[in-house]
């Protein structure tokens, strides 16, 4: 039981690792959370259900439909949100992304599904288990991780190996310093909130298949990937990608030994626990106080 459990905790804390690496990005260079990331992750899941199913094109061209459409909503929620309010207070920034959270979710419901309803998107590839050391694995499950990995593989290399990558970094480290070597901040900024939302984007449509698709799954998404740059520390990439796959496996765990209801609930013991004990969390740094 244990190795399946591991396999599937593993499965899920990419998907988790991916959409929670989306959070880091934006706060590491706007300072604020867009609490509006689990319902883009929505709407990347659908709309490549709206290839698949709806207009029956292969996966592929599914999937770059809905990275593209996904990384434009992305950029409009900057130009209609981030930016009128850039030096407004952090609490009108969370409102903000919080209202626009609602609103995409009033958006799914109309055009996939009331309150409630659900949504099944064919897999991949062949849903038969396969069998390694005797231990039944789901193809689904082995393309998720592979995809996961291949793009925080592909995130590594962007950031290292790109000017538009390290221009991300170089404003996350420091606006003013950014703004005096004629980095365009503001551009950053709207790229930087389009490509978390692709990586949402690309999270959900490799979750769509494992799961049923509702317009209300933002949420309980959203306090996964949460609870992941909490555990691994809010500004840390390496943990966000940590933080992911032990949530994962903790919230596997938890259901396979404790108590299947119980997966929900680790995610706020994870960050109970997590700022009780270590606030800034595995891979953050404590801030330092002023004198």
């Amino acid at each position: 039981m244990l190795p399946f459990l591991l396999v599937s905790g593993l499965t899920t804390g990419a998907l988790y690792a991916l959409v929670a690496i989306g959070l880091v990005l934006v706060y590491r260079s706007t300072t604020h959370i867009n609490f509006a990331h689990g319902e883009l992750f929505m709407v990347g899941g659908f709309l490549a259900y709206t290839g698949v199913v709806i207009l029956g094109w292969p996966y592929v061209p599914s999937l770059i439909l809905a990275v593209i459409g996904t990384f434009i909503l992305g950029i409009v929620s900057d130009r209609a949100i981030f930016r009128p309010l850039i030096h407004a207070p952090g609490l009108s920034m969370v409102l903000a992304t919080v209202g626009f959270s609602f609103l995409l979710k009033g958006i799914g419901r109309l055009l996939w599904g009331g309150r409630g309803e659900f949504t099944s998107m064919p897999p991949i590839v062949d849903p038969s288990p396969i069998f390694l050391a005797g231990l039944p694995i789901l193809p689904q499950q082995l393309v998720v991780l592979a995809a996961a990995v291949a793009c925080m593989l592909a995130l590594a290399a962007f950031f290292r190996g790109t000017t538009a990558g390290k221009s991300m970094q170089a404003t996350a480290e420091s606006t003013r310093a950014s703004y005096l070597v004629g980095i365009r901040v503001e551009r950053v900024y709207m790229y930087t909130w389009g490509a978390g939302a692709a990586i949402a984007a690309v999270a959900g449509c490799f979750m769509a298949p494992l799961t049923l698709l509702s317009p209300d799954i933002g949420f309980n998404l959203l306090l996964k990937a949460f609870a992941a740059t909490i555990l691994g520390g809010l500004g840390s990439m390496g943990g966000a990608v940590v933080g992911g796959f032990a949530v994962g496996i903790i919230e596997s765990l938890a259901g396979g030994y404790v108590y299947t209801a119980f997966q929900d609930v680790s995610a706020f013991i994870v960050i109970i626990a997590v700022l009780v004990l270590r606030p800034q969390g595995l891979f953050g740094t404590r801030p330092a106080r002023e004198a």
